[in-house]
């Protein structure tokens, strides 16, 4: 299982790669659209999301607004054995670059007990229609969505949306997969 996983991780990190600008730019303006659309963001009060890198779905603008919004926003603190913390943030501003070149906030930021987060904005690779994500292999979001009860979103372009990623028995699904196209909800029977 795991094998099948690397090898559909590189061969979507590739067409992640091949994805022209303006398309790909396009793309990310209309999937923070319809998350900022969405019923679970109006409603949340505490969001936690991760901060894009220049090749993922990018989540700046998001981040902006949910705090223009009044919301608590929070993002990943990544830390020893694949685990992460969710830290307050109240700008952008406060980040630099942590663990993997990705930016985090300070340990000094406020940690923000999973229990009392309503919205949580997952990164992916690949989503499949049952809500299971492929990520990048560390395990961070299936852990920290292990002590969750939040809402879970999976932001993945409609290209990389497959019929059944392959699974193993740690992987978490998302209630929600948001794309350029639709909102799928993962978790009505």
């Amino acid at each position: 299982m795991s094998e099948n996983k690397q090898n559909l991780r590189r061969r979507t990190l590739a067409q992640r790669a091949a994805q022209d600008a303006a398309e790909k730019r396009e793309a990310d303006r209309k999937i923070t659209e319809r998350v900022l659309q969405s019923e679970i963001y109006r409603r949340a009060s505490c969001m936690f999301t991760y901060v894009a890198t220049p090749q993922e779905i990018d989540t700046h603008a998001l981040i902006r607004r949910a705090l223009a919004d009044g919301k608590t926003v929070c993002v990943p603190l990544c830390g020893a054995q694949g685990r992460m913390s969710a830290r307050r943030i109240d700008s952008l501003a406060e980040l630099h670059p942590g663990t993997h070149g990705i930016l985090e906030p300070d340990e000094a930021a406020q940690e923000i007990d999973p229990s009392v987060i309503d919205l949580i904005i997952v990164p992916a690779l690949a989503c499949d229609r049952d809500g299971f994500r492929l990520g990048y292999g560390g395990g961070y979001y299936d852990r920290f969505l292990a002590q969750a009860t939040a809402a879970a979103v999976a932001l993945c372009a409609e290209a990389r949306l497959e019929e059944r990623l392959p699974r193993e028995p740690h992987d978490r699904r998302c209630g929600w997969i948001i794309t350029e196209r639709r909102v799928l909800r993962t978790d009505e029977e």
